[in-house]
């Protein structure tokens, strides 16, 4: 999976200032207190690693050019208006299978921190607008470290649709509804009933699904069109559309499902992913990847969660947006990985940057 702005088919222009703000969640190196030690336990957490890292990007020469102000047929953007640089960022943040024991922002503070009120982000913004003309090559560096867990829960085989609290708006018609992206059409209803006709426990019911969309599915990158719409049309794509596929029947079928969106470290370095997750009662949130053979109710220890959902709201997003050629829409991004932007009027450098530091098993 690569970048956002990169599978849009779009010139990225990352963020521009440094920034400042130091989240600090304590420190450690070892398990943290109550863990266990390597090995099977009663709650499926195992195996951790202890990482540090560093995302870089660097922004030079970003001048105003004129030529992108000019509103053209496939923009909104009003006819001479004043340059734009907006930057929101999905912190790292402690999960289940992640524990983030240091987080920080070098440099000039971002302008707000907001919580995202339906997905549980932290979402850092900068209006980076007032650097646009300025000489100075401008860094954003975030160094975070932390341990990542393998995880595989058991899932009891006997818990069915039926045990799903449907009152719960907050949790079963938010994560069971259709919405961009993930829509629910009668093709997709259709295929969903018949790809979990017989069975009768949430288990066989996704279980089934999992394995139809890994064996359904055709690796492509990168895909034609993003969102499941575009998933089914030759049901190829990239692992971003394997997630789409997966959550739009899990949820036809009313079982609550949703979007992560991160890296996964392979080779040295930090490479883009996107898997899924289920609700299951008495569980909780179980991970599903289903384009890994051994995806099923299971994230490695190599997986860091960047975000979670799609169609995640943000603050300050200009009403002339769209997704033909910005990062966001109608005051929502569809999901946020490295780094989400609005941008118009000006050119830049751009150089990113993702480093592993550090990487070893804990004892």
């Amino acid at each position: 999976m690569t970048d956002k702005l990169m599978s849009r088919f779009r010139f990225c222009l990352p963020a521009i200032f440094i920034i400042a703000a130091i989240f600090l969640i304590g420190c450690a190196t070892s398990l943290p207190a109550g863990d266990k030690l390597p090995g099977k336990n009663e709650n499926g957490f195992t195996y951790p690693k202890y990482f540090e890292a560093e995302f870089r990007i660097t922004i030079d020469s970003a001048k105003i050019n004129d030529s992108l102000s000019v509103q053209t047929a496939n923009s909104a953007i009003p006819f001479g208006a004043d340059p734009v640089f907006r930057l929101w960022i999905s912190d790292f943040i402690t999960l289940p299978n992640q524990k983030i024991t240091e987080y920080t922002y070098d440099g000039i503070a971002p302008d707000e921190v907001n919580t995202d009120f339906e997905n549980g982000n932290r979402i850092s913004f900068w209006d980076l607008s007032r650097i646009i003309g300025k000489p100075q090559k401008v860094v954003i560096s975030r160094k975070f470290s932390g341990i990542l867990y393998d995880y595989r829960p058991e899932l009891s085989p006997k818990v069915t649709l039926k045990d799903y609290d449907t009152t719960d708006n907050r949790l079963y018609y938010f994560y069971t509804k259709s919405e961009p992206f993930l829509e629910q059409t009668p093709e997709i209803i259709k295929l969903a009933n018949e790809i979990t006709a017989g069975r009768e426990t949430i288990k066989d019911i996704s279980g089934s699904i999992y394995k139809w969309v890994y064996g359904r599915m055709k690796y492509v990158y990168p895909p034609e069109e993003r969102g499941v719409l575009g998933a089914i049309k030759k049901y190829e794509g990239d692992c971003g559309q394997y997630s789409v596929l997966f959550i739009t029947l899990c949820r036809s079928v009313g079982i609550p499902a949703r979007q992560q969106s991160g890296f996964s470290i392979e080779k040295g370095g930090f490479g883009y992913h996107i898997w899924s997750e289920i609700y299951f009662p008495g569980t909780g949130w179980v991970p599903m990847d289903a384009s890994n053979k051994d995806g099923y109710g299971h994230i490695k220890n190599t997986q860091l969660v960047a975000s979670t959902g799609m169609n995640i709201p943000l603050k300050h997003i200009p009403a002339w947006a769209t997704y033909i050629d910005q990062d966001a829409q109608g005051n929502r991004t569809d999901f946020m990985q490295f780094m989400t932007t609005v941008k118009s009027g000006f050119s830049a450098k751009i150089v990113t940057e993702r480093k592993l530091l550090k990487l070893e098993d804990l004892k």
